[in-house]
């Protein structure tokens, strides 16, 4: 009997212990308060317009706005759109994409306070002709980068070749983008880890530069599209992957101007 009781006894008390613990658990959050004020800042630069992200719902995307979901006192690693590394807490995701959201990205935009993102997908907003900054050349564990269809203008930095982790680039369906002078060479050269690459809409001028047809500074790369812009064609790039010794089409393309057809020859 005494036996009995001292079991019961000691299953009572381990089963409060646990029950503290996970209220302790639960009222603990994990997102460092510097970093969900630096969203809340980033929440409080947009307004938000349901027009900003039409494209998504027109395409059968679901589209509504994430940062309502960001509310002061609350875990930010809850928050839409956010995702954060559960054992140091740091914010690893933003997906902002078809999130009604209207502004411009400043140069100093809190978005850039976030040094341990690995994925931004910032598609489908209207982010009013702001320029793809030097900022956006800071995310050095940078993974996965999508800016597309948000009405992006303008050179994009040279910094984003700093990305040197990147996998997937989707800077199409932006408004008179275009790289800034040998831009696209440094792409080329340093962004090794490079898989998919979207320029639709880019100036192709800017993207034939002699780098693009060496093939050791492409060994990951396995898809490049380039949509019709002006007067030049659409083209599409499957680059063989030497790492997995697959093959895919061959390279050809022509560009044309009021004056002349410019055509780059297939690989063989």
């Amino acid at each position: 009997m005494s036996k009995l009781l001292l079991c019961f006894l000691f299953f009572l008390s381990s089963s409060q212990l646990l029950s503290s613990s996970f209220s302790f658990s639960n009222s603990t959050k994990l997102c460092p308060y510097q970093q969900a004020l630096a969203l809340l800042h980033l929440k409080q630069s947009f307004s938000i317009d349901n027009s900003s992200s039409w494209d998504c719902d027109s395409n059968g995307i679901t589209s509504y706005p994430k940062t309502e979901s960001w509310k002061k006192g609350s875990d930010c690693c809850s928050w839409d759109g956010v995702t954060c590394d559960w054992v140091t807490g740091h914010i690893i995701g933003l997906d902002l994409s078809c999130s009604w959201l209207f502004g411009i990205i400043h140069s100093n935009s809190t978005l850039f306070l976030f040094p341990h993102l690995r994925r931004l997908n910032l598609a489908s907003n209207d982010f009013n002709y702001s320029s793809v900054s030097a900022g956006f050349g800071r995310f050095s564990s940078l993974t996965h980068l999508n800016p597309s269809y948000s009405r992006f203008s303008g050179l994009i930095s040279p910094e984003i070749s700093h990305l040197s982790n990147l996998v997937s680039l989707d800077l199409s369906g932006n408004i008179n983008k275009e790289f800034a002078p040998h831009g696209f060479d440094s792409l080329v050269q340093n962004l090794t880890k490079l898989q998919k690459l979207h320029l639709g809409g880019i100036s192709i001028s800017s993207v034939f530069p002699n780098s693009l047809l060496n093939r050791s500074s492409l060994i990951s790369l396995v898809s490049l599209t380039v949509d019709c812009m002006g007067d030049s064609l659409t083209m599409t790039f499957t680059f063989r992957n030497s790492r997995f010794s697959t093959y895919g089409k061959m390279m050809i393309s022509v560009e044309t101007s009021h004056d002349s057809v410019r055509t780059i020859p297939s690989w063989s």
